[in-house]
């Protein structure tokens, strides 16, 4: 039988028979539908990180009012799960190593699932424990991505970390802006409301279930101990810039409506004016990650997003309302540009899967654990001042270290063993 047109236009390679060719162009094709699915569930668990943390903020004054939580207490509850990232982060390379990425990433969903579960009682001690337990997975799952695009995507570390990080941010703001606008059409509880996203948790754990069953391989055997990792200049460079913009990132968000309302502003109007600034953080959060993979070094990217944070910093402080919009974008492209430049790190400044899981580690264990005094320390300074001037320009001394140690990590070296 005469071969179709498509086949005989592509021959088979010297010497090797067309069978043979054929086979191995039907498993590239197979590979790419594989990576293809693959990269669609990794994002899925990406879009996952934020939502089940973030709808608490927009519920908070009906939740005080409901339980009686103090102010103390209620800004404990925002800056528990930053907490659980720090302290829970070093355990995530271990738990891969074990059970294998697959199976840990399964297991921090259903986590996240009994988290959210858990809040659905309307009371403190489980609104604390579901919090609790919604950040242990999210501390989990966000070191063991990092490793997955590191081993199933090596060509493509900048986009994949890319996509990641808009699906945080986009996760997150999307969360912000519905929730309320949701519950209410559903008439739950803030409960309920809080409950809303274990729609999108339970996606993920279907999705990821079927991949316990490929028999994908465990991470290599450990390259260098752990504790090599805490003992490499690079890796410090790395924790230190994303400890630095995780400080701004989670003040200036948690802080930017309540500056604006106390201009003048109204509380939607405050609200769209954080909502154009994580949408201008989506921008750079996509672009930056592709950059940085296509250039040698990194350095500038790091340098460009912090410049465009000081600017907007210096913006706020000199003309707070003549021109709000200015600087949302210009906030939000800068804190998106550091965020993913710092998660995309991670995988680039490592040599191995491996390595990688272990940066990943360390960097958000010290980052989030300093992001944790930040919002805390700034409200204090509101108090103690009585003006926003203090807390900003104390935000653009940090980012002067932020510049320079994303600087230094960005200088096209790995660690070395």
């Amino acid at each position: 039988m005469p071969a179709p047109p498509e086949a005989a236009e592509v021959p088979a390679p010297a010497g090797r028979p067309a069978a043979e060719h054929g086979a191995e162009s039907a498993h590239g094709a197979r590979r790419g539908r594989h990576l293809l699915w693959y990269a669609l569930v990794v994002l899925l668990v990406g879009i996952n990180m934020r939502p089940a943390i973030v709808a608490v903020s927009p519920l908070l004054d009906e939740i005080r009012q409901a339980t009686g939580l103090s102010n103390g207490a209620a800004g404990a509850l925002s800056t528990l799960p930053l907490i659980c990232f720090g302290i829970f982060a070093p355990l995530a390379p271990r738990l891969a190593r074990r059970w294998g990425m697959e199976r840990t990433l399964v297991a921090v969903l259903l986590v996240l699932l009994c988290g959210i579960a858990v809040r659905l009682v309307p009371s403190l001690f489980p609104l604390f424990a579901g919090s609790f337990l919604v950040g242990t997975a999210v501390a989990v799952a966000n070191v063991v991505i990092t490793v997955v695009i590191k081993r199933d995507f090596p060509r493509h570390v900048g986009l994949m970390s890319g996509l990641h990080t808009t699906m945080l941010v986009g996760g997150g703001a999307v969360a912000a802006a519905v929730t309320v606008p949701l519950r209410d059409s559903l008439s739950l509880s803030w409960a309920g409301g809080l409950a809303i996203w274990g729609v999108l948790a339970l996606a993920a754990v279907l999705v990821w279930v079927p991949r316990l069953r490929r028999g994908r391989e465990h991470p290599q055997t450990r390259a260098q101990a752990d504790g090599s990792m805490w003992r490499s200049g690079l890796a410090w460079a790395v924790a230190l810039f994303y400890a630095f913009q995780s400080l701004l990132y989670y003040t200036a968000t948690t802080w930017l409506p309540s500056f604006y309302i106390s201009h003048g502003y109204s509380e939607g109007g405050a609200g769209m004016l954080l909502a154009v600034c994580m949408g201008s953080a989506i921008v750079t959060s996509l672009l930056v990650p592709v950059w940085a993979q296509r250039s040698r070094r990194q350095s500038y990217l790091a340098l460009g997003g912090t410049l465009l944070c000081v600017a907007a910093f210096v913006g706020l402080i000199s003309a707070p309302t003549g021109a709000a919009v200015l600087w949302a974008v210009l906030l939000g492209l800068g804190l998106g540009a550091v965020l993913s430049l710092g998660i995309t790190y991670m995988s680039m400044c490592a040599r191995t899967t491996h390595d990688a899981g272990l940066l990943s580690a360390m960097s958000q264990c010290v980052g989030y654990l300093l992001a944790a005094v930040g919002p805390t320390t700034f409200g204090a300074a509101r108090d103690l001042t009585g003006s926003w001037t203090a807390g900003l320009i104390a935000l653009v001394i940090l980012a002067v270290p932020m510049g320079l140690t994303g600087a230094l990590a960005g200088r096209g070296s790995q660690i070395a063993h």
